[in-house]
């Protein structure tokens, strides 16, 4: 056998060995070495690598202009989405848990309290209550309700039909217009009634409006999620969560949001570019020991599917084959040996 057909199969029978090893390893069942040496060396060398260094803020931003303002569900997504939804419906309709046990009375006070401090906001909203259409419209619906509600009555005289052309028709007929102005003008008012109302509470004391707020969530805090929740059903829910996915997907396109969101990871960015990688992670709560665990989680199991499906011996191989395959690793091989017989 001539010594570049030694060398080339020497460095095939290497890649072999290696990636026998190199399985061995990473498939331990117990106390993975390979593993845990991988992720105390990551962490161990962490704290000599700073953000700037590890990543830069244009690949930040690509990263988040993609996923935030590009990236589009697909049908299976969106189907799940719905089938979630309607599982949270069922899931709530079926609880006896209180609404205290997940909004607790200390955090009602302080959203109560933060709320009541935004005088400014509460002047702003109440100043244009009488001045935005959309909230007028509002109103005389609302109004347009109370009144047919409370005055069945006037609804019967408004279907009332003659089909001939003497007296009694026509006064019917000037009656039933003058109901139209009459009722048009009480909508009318009632509506400015509800608005000055509305602004009157708004800009109630503190005081006042705590003592509302309080009473109001008494009654609510004693509910049950069966007892909110049903009245509900569960395609609301569904179709709750699909429009606010489309409704993000609109507003993800306004430049002035994508401005914020990407001002805000260079803020980031900024703010933590002189931190290690070790003090990024210990800022969030985590430390060399959760990495070891949420790596011992899931990675065994996903190494062990791959070998039930013959797929790991390829995966390594794809990984280190460069190497011995190389032409310059041969000759290596070849130079070594000829040097050391």
């Amino acid at each position: 056998m001539s010594k570049p057909d030694f060398a080339q199969q020497f460095a095939q029978a290497l890649m072999l060995e290696q990636t026998r090893f190199i399985k061995k390893q990473l498939l331990s069942e117990q106390n993975n070495p390979y593993i845990e040496k991988f992720v105390h060396h990551i962490y161990s060398h962490s704290d000599q690598i700073l953000l700037k260094q590890f990543i830069q803020l244009e690949a930040l931003q690509g990263v988040v202009q993609k996923y935030a303002f590009e990236l589009n569900l697909g049908a299976e997504i969106l189907e799940f989405i719905g089938v979630i939804a309607q599982r949270i419906h069922q899931l709530a309709i079926n609880s006896n848990t209180q609404m205290n046990a997940l909004f607790s009375d200390e955090s009602f006070e302080l959203w109560m309290s933060k709320i009541l401090e935004l005088d400014q906001l509460r002047h702003y909203i109440q100043a244009n209550l009488l001045h935005t259409p959309q909230i007028q419209h509002v109103s005389l619906q609302l109004a347009n309700q109370i009144l047919e509600s409370n005055t069945p009555w006037l609804d019967h005289l408004r279907k009332l039909n003659t089909h001939d052309y003497g007296l009694g028709s026509k006064i019917l007929s000037f009656i039933q217009d003058q109901q139209q102005n009459i009722e048009l003008k009480l909508e009318q008012q009632l509506a400015q009634a509800l608005l000055k109302q509305l602004g009157n509470i708004i800009l109630l004391p503190n005081e006042e409006l705590a003592d509302i707020s309080r009473h109001l969530w008494d009654d609510i805090k004693q509910r049950t999620l069966k007892e909110t929740f049903s009245q509900f059903q569960a395609i609301d829910f569904e179709e709750f969560f699909i429009l606010v996915y489309e409704t993000w997907r609109q507003l993800r396109q306004a430049d002035y949001l994508q401005h914020v969101i990407l001002d805000v990871v260079a803020c980031f960015y900024d703010y933590f570019a002189e931190y290690n990688l070790q003090e990024l992670l210990q800022s969030v709560g985590l430390d060399e020991a959760d990495l070891h665990q949420e790596a011992l989680r899931f990675l065994p199991y996903t190494l062990q599917a791959l070998e039930q499906q013959g797929l790991l011996d390829g995966i390594v191989k794809e990984l280190i084959s460069p190497f011995y395959l190389n032409e310059t690793t041969h000759h290596f091989i070849q130079q070594y040996i000829e040097n050391n017989m």
